[in-house]
């Protein structure tokens, strides 16, 4: 296989968190949306649909992986999301989650409620049902894994993130048989080990966030939208060297952090010299982004975004 890059945040943003994030998004202009994204500025594949650089992407800035398939611009993990992101980048983040009656999903949360306007947990809920729901008002149902990896291009790479346990084995094997760049992310030492079992040859990826009290304390710190970012006593220690030995020992390829890690510790630096790729999570605007491609040794950035990331 290929290599792929990777987002995991499982618990990165909480469901109101997120829904009101892209609301506000949406509100200020900063986004587009459906089938604008596929004009979107500043992304990896040409404007002449043949995989190019764009004319006003700088070369060396870091790419972009598409959250979701940009879960603010589109409706997240459906087809519609893959066939839209893929028209303008070639790294694609989707979650996998495995239904009722056992298909595979792409599928974020464990419940329904927040993109869907069905109530109940999504491995309670057989796919019948999953197949008749509407993903954030959009027409598009909850796809099975294996219809959404359909609508990849075989010269696109896919990060599968494994948002649950005993679905690695079954996720590694509906995605092998297709032609693009495949990994498996997790933040689950667990389910980074059922996949390195599954198949050795698929790169994998360990998602990091902060500890709960820079969690708690990050609302209050200024950050990359506000200005420089705050000194480093502002921020509460992170266990950066336990991270990345983890990763490491893991065999990963990678280790993908909450971005704010990225600017306030250490933990590319670490990683780098670990010889780990970096991949920072989510950012949603040109601020975020340009501060975390600015940090030396980031490989990719995973986005929510394709429009206003770069340059526009």
């Amino acid at each position: 296989m290929n290599d792929a890059v990777s987002d995991t945040d499982s618990a990165g943003y909480g469901e109101g968190e997120r829904s009101t994030r892209r609301a506000v998004l949406r509100r200020s202009g900063s986004l587009a949306v459906g089938a604008v994204a596929a004009t979107a500025g500043c992304v990896d594949r040409g404007g002449d649909g043949t995989g190019g650089e764009r004319l006003d992407r700088d070369p060396a800035d870091p790419p972009l992986v598409a959250h979701r398939g940009f879960a603010a611009e589109n409706p997240e993990n459906t087809v519609a999301a893959v066939e839209a992101a893929t028209a303008v980048v070639d790294r694609v983040e989707l979650d996998v989650r495995r239904c009722g009656t056992g298909e595979l999903v792409a599928f974020h949360d464990a419940t329904l409620d927040r993109v869907t306007d069905a109530t109940g947990r999504v491995d309670e809920t057989p796919y019948e049902r999953l197949a008749d729901l509407s993903v954030e008002g959009s027409g598009e149902p909850v796809p099975t894994l294996a219809d959404a990896l359909d609508a990849v291009p075989a010269d696109a790479r896919i990060v599968l993130d494994l948002k649950e346990r005993g679905v690695a084995a079954d996720a590694v094997r509906v995605a092998a048989s297709r032609e693009f760049g495949l990994a498996v992310a997790s933040d689950d030492p667990a389910a980074i080990e059922a996949a390195n079992a599954a198949d050795p040859t698929v790169s994998t990826v360990y998602g990091v966030r902060e500890s709960v009290p820079a969690r708690l304390l990050r609302p209050l710190l200024p950050g990359p939208r506000d200005g420089p970012r705050p000194p480093s006593r502002a921020y509460p220690p992170q266990d950066v060297a336990g991270m990345v030995e983890t990763a490491t020992g893991l065999g990963c390829a990678a280790v993908s952090p909450r971005y704010e890690l990225c600017l306030r510790t250490d933990v590319v630096r670490r990683a780098t010299d670990a010889g780990l790729r970096v991949l920072p999570w989510t950012v949603s605007s040109l601020r975020e982004y340009e501060a975390v491609a600015a940090v030396d040794g980031v490989d990719a950035v995973v986005s929510d975004v394709s429009r206003g990331t770069r340059g526009t």
